[in-house]
């Protein structure tokens, strides 16, 4: 599909923006974080004769990209946060900088608790309906009980950040839900090296580790067992601190963190046209670079810059298998 004419629309509060609004923007950034981090935009405007009507903080903006010939895409919905205004030599400019909208306060103060016997889906339900969100979680994930769970001075966002980790899924809060879903579920998009302005890779930038291991707690013996996973890869072990309450919680632990091993093992960043269907997180194909390079990846920050150009910039990741020299 050709992408020619890029385009911006953003309405504020729900209603549309005066034309002066486009005419005076220079830059609008929109980054978007992998798991819970919070996305972020930011607008920046050539604010001579100041024509520009700052919203109030706490206005909310809903922000599209898109290309006159092949429709648009919804970048968010964000909290202005702050407005700042400058001026000198080079002119007067007016810059707002705002949230996603889902990343309320709420999910972010640290509270103590623990649950017994309950299922992932069952989890994520209650803490989401606790802070007025809906819940979404993968179906491969949603019967799996939980003997003991115990959540210390986090964050409900944390707290699920790190259930997610050791379930090998991914957690994040999009469109007014708790998303907790499976890796690997977005679509993959494939990168040719001729589609990118520049490239950077870097390979193998920690060491490896062929397995890793978690302790479990067995009860009827009073001894600690260890749950091992390989991670395909060449090196030592590591064994992680935390003693946990079942051999099952043991046996994710291990898997999760030999996959972050492995995406630890190689990264880069991607320049290119705009791109606006790439979200973190989503499974890349390279194509066109060296053989180090070709293949899987995982977008990590993605950030669209829409200015005199529509530019995407995507910081990439080696995917849980990691990345083998060639």
């Amino acid at each position: 599909m050709d992408r020619y004419l890029p385009f911006i629309d953003v309405q504020v509060d729900g209603g549309p923006v005066s034309s002066a609004f486009y005419a005076r923007l220079n830059t609008a950034t929109i980054t978007d974080a992998p798991g819970q981090d919070g996305d972020t935009v930011e607008l920046t405007f050539d604010d001579a004769g100041n024509e520009i009507q700052i919203p109030p903080e706490g206005a909310k903006l809903t922000v599209q990209f898109g290309f006159r010939d092949a429709g648009s895409w919804k970048m968010g919905s964000f909290i202005v946060e702050k407005s700042t205004i400058r001026g000198g030599a080079d002119g007067e400019f007016v810059t707002l900088s705002g949230r996603s909208a889902d990343a309320r306060k709420d999910t972010k103060e640290p509270l103590s608790e623990h649950f017994d016997e309950i299922t992932i889906g069952g989890l994520v339900g209650e803490l989401a309906k606790r802070h007025g969100y809906q819940a979404k979680v993968s179906d491969a994930l949603a019967s799996i009980v939980l003997p003991y769970t115990a959540r210390v001075n986090q964050s409900t966002a944390d707290f699920l950040t790190r259930l997610a980790d050791r379930h090998r899924a991914l957690f994040s809060i999009k469109d007014g839900k708790f998303l907790f879903l499976t890796r690997g579920q977005l679509t993959a998009i494939t990168i040719d090296k001729g589609m990118c302005e520049s490239w950077d890779f870097t390979v193998e930038p920690r060491p490896r580790h062929g397995k890793t291991e978690a302790g479990w707690f067995e009860r009827s013996t009073g001894e600690t067992k260890f749950e091992v996973f390989s991670t395909g890869l060449e090196g030592p072990v590591k064994r992680l601190r935390t003693v946990f309450a079942s051999q099952g919680e043991a046996k994710s632990a291990a898997e999760a963190e030999g996959d972050r091993l492995g995406r630890a093992t190689a990264s880069g960043s991607l320049k290119l046209a705009g791109m606006p269907e790439i979200l973190a997180d989503t499974p890349l194909l390279l194509t066109g670079f060296r053989s180090e390079a070709n293949g899987a990846w995982r977008a990590g920050t993605v950030t669209h810059e829409y200015g005199e150009t529509y530019i995407t910039t995507v910081e990439v990741d080696a995917p849980e298998v990691g990345r083998a020299s060639e």
